[in-house]
């Protein structure tokens, strides 16, 4: 989960901007009062520069209103001066489309859920199910804007590493009916460009237990999920805890080919129930 020279939009723009500007990175973050690592942080992805910091940055690059007004509203996406920005379900179509201009702005997405489906993989019927007991028309801006976000899947300049355990999809949500064409979906996204599926199988041995799903953002951002709120997490001490989770459940999940034929058994056994 690099975020190297090809890192996310936000720290391509500031070096691409820098650049333009003819400055090297010792004179940009003397230029804007900053320090020169902080700087690198920045253009590496590692960091979320403060809205001060970013307005500093922009001036010191004479940025044009268009690219300082999506950088800024990257950063209000994406940074929160407290340690979590917590969002109640009440708002949920609004934080979904909240989800997708983040997701839009990230070059890498990568998710792990134990329970349920990622929402970037569900179909709508699949999503019926999960939003039964909401108020229909916040069901209906959450499942829009949640089939909006996944027009990004297989689009260049995105890639999607989708984490899931196979007791997820032993949950039978609604009917046997709607699994099996949500595992159909899953396998076909599976076949995608800049897509990774993985299952982690039953039984197998794993020495990281989460307790609840989470989303990271090219390392920058982690969103978390509860049945009442959703929280936004940028501290990076607390980002680095989910990306060193991340990497020992990549370890033990299935991809590819292999996740694709335990996709098949799963679906073969809700073909038998029907």
């Amino acid at each position: 989960m690099s975020t190297s020279e090809t890192g996310d939009e936000l720290s391509s723009t500031l070096r691409e901007l820098r650049r333009a500007a003819g400055l090297t990175s010792a004179a940009a973050a003397a230029a804007a009062g900053i320090g020169q690592a902080a700087l690198s942080r920045y253009e590496t992805g590692k960091f979320v520069p403060t809205p001060a910091r970013l307005e500093a940055l922009l001036d010191t690059y004479q940025a044009s209103p268009a690219v300082g007004g999506r950088l800024r509203a990257m950063v209000r996406d994406l940074r929160a001066e407290n340690r979590r920005v917590v969002v109640h379900r009440k708002n949920a179509p609004a934080f979904q489309r909240r989800i997708r201009d983040i997701e839009a702005s990230s070059k890498h997405v990568t998710t792990f859920q134990p329970a349920v489906v990622p929402g970037i993989l569900q179909t709508e019927a699949y999503m019926r199910v999960l939003t039964s007991g909401a108020d229909p028309k916040i069901a209906d801006g959450v499942i829009a804007a949640r089939l909006e976000r996944q027009q990004l899947l297989g689009r260049p300049g995105h890639r999607w590493t989708q984490i899931l355990t196979t007791g997820a999809l032993l949950w039978c949500a609604g009917s046997a009916a709607t699994m099996i064409e949500q595992i159909d979906r899953i396998i076909a996204v599976s076949r995608l460009d800049g897509v990774r599926i993985g299952v982690i199988p039953a039984r197998r041995p794993v020495s990281v237990l989460p307790l609840h799903g989470f989303d990271v953002y090219d390392e920058r951002a982690v969103i978390v999920g509860t049945v009442a709120t959703t929280a936004i997490i940028t501290e990076p001490a607390d980002v680095r805890l989910h990306i060193d989770m991340l990497e020992s459940l990549t370890e033990v999940a299935d991809f590819g080919a292999d996740a694709r034929e335990t996709l098949i058994e799963l679906r073969d056994g809700y073909s038998a129930d029907t």
